[in-house]
């Protein structure tokens, strides 16, 4: 019996070290959970919110490099299944076996289950948006991405291209209208995002239409990427819309607020072209060696005949045959006028244009030789002019 006893307490002593330890590669593990997951898993191998860092990481690393969220989720899979295992009511992790779950049925089974669990991880809530936006639930995947987005506004970035395929469809605008309506800081950026997206510029346009956006920004990148696209014919009303203006109206004006309806102006090193400071004329000014268009603008095609007139008080010759009136009708690469200033005599004179020649563009070219003086020189207006 006394030998027994020190024998004991040896056990004792041996089972409380080795629950010390184990107690603290856990707390430790616990500790760098976050800031080191692969430290954590070694100090405790059954910490399961390590693994589901670590699942997260692969995810969003091999999500970026291959723009595909669903490639990424099947690059994580085994750290997210392993997560589950040890901690099996892990948000993320739940989420990336979702979103790599190619059955529709079982991936359904698997969200169920996570939003028992938790209705606030904004993963999980991106691949319910997503499941959403597969089963063309519109109006609950606009809604889901509004909670998302007031809670984390962060995840603009990885959340908008998905909104974009439900936002390009036929017959959403009016789902959007009901929401974006500006009461939440990511629906401007929304705004800029979708007009930057080929799928998503028509619809943009209807839903211009509708509301105000309050951002000249959208509208100018909008209306530029419309007519990049060809459709002048929407871009057209939706500027006269914006501006409250007619085109043919303001020819002679030298506004620069939303080309390409307005004018573009170039600003490069030794080329440039900008309002003077009463805005009545255009500044041009180019270094030696250089030379290009300096502005243009498209205006919807006159009546013919015409006449393009431009207004100036330019007495050099070289000046005025180093600039040059270009008109084009939009889209087109091939000029139906290029002459210099010297030939302009009583206006250029057009007197038919082809039948599909809605718009044209308008164009100002200038240079100034090598080895000779900058050209720099002011034009007071275009005007167009009916015969």
């Amino acid at each position: 019996m006394k030998v027994a006893r020190p024998l004991r307490f040896g056990v004792l002593i041996t089972l409380g070290l080795v629950l010390a330890v184990a107690l603290g590669a856990q707390s430790a593990g616990i500790a760098l959970t976050k800031k080191a997951p692969d430290t954590a898993i070694a100090a405790f191998p059954l910490n399961g919110l390590a693994y589901e860092n670590i699942a997260s990481a692969v995810f969003l690393a091999t999500t970026e490099a291959t723009g595909s969220p669903e490639e990424g989720a099947k690059a994580a899979r085994p750290w997210a299944l392993e997560a589950y295992r040890l901690e099996p009511l892990v948000p993320k992790a739940h989420a990336i076996l979702a979103l790599a779950e190619d059955d529709p049925e079982k991936r359904r089974r698997i969200l169920d289950a996570a939003l028992a669990l938790n209705r606030r991880e904004p993963r999980l809530q991106a691949v319910v948006l997503q499941q959403q936006v597969a089963d063309a639930d519109y109006p609950a995947a606009i809604a889901s991405l509004d909670r998302i987005l007031r809670v984390k506004p962060s995840q603009y970035n990885e959340l908008f291209p998905v909104l974009i395929n439900v936002f390009a469809q036929e017959g959403a605008i009016n789902e959007f209208a009901k929401i974006l309506d500006g009461s939440s800081e990511w629906h401007g950026r929304f705004f800029r995002f979708a007009a930057t997206q080929p799928s998503a510029l028509a619809n943009l346009a209807e839903l211009r239409g509708q509301m105000s956006f309050d951002d000249e920004v959208t509208d100018q990148t909008l209306l530029r990427n419309l007519v990049r696209q060809g459709d002048v014919a929407t871009a057209y009303p939706l500027y006269q819309q914006i501006t409250g203006s007619n085109a043919t109206d303001a020819s002679g004006a030298w506004s620069n607020d939303y080309p390409p309806f307005d004018w573009s102006l170039t600003d490069e090193a030794g080329l440039r072209a900008q309002p003077s400071l009463s805005g009545k004329e255009l500044e041009i000014s180019v270094k030696p060696g250089k030379g290009g268009v300096v502005a243009r603008r498209l205006m919807r095609a006159p009546e013919r005949p015409f006449s393009i007139i431009v207004k100036h008080s330019i007495d050099s010759e070289q000046a005025l045959q180093d600039i040059d009136v270009v008109i084009k009708c939009a889209g087109q690469a091939s000029a139906i006028l290029e002459a210099n200033l010297v030939r302009q005599g009583n206006g250029y004179r057009i007197d038919n244009l082809p039948s599909d020649c809605a718009f044209i563009e308008i164009a100002i070219a200038a240079r100034a030789w090598s080895g000779r003086s900058a050209l720099n020189e002011n034009i007071e207006a275009v005007d167009v002019v009916q015969r």
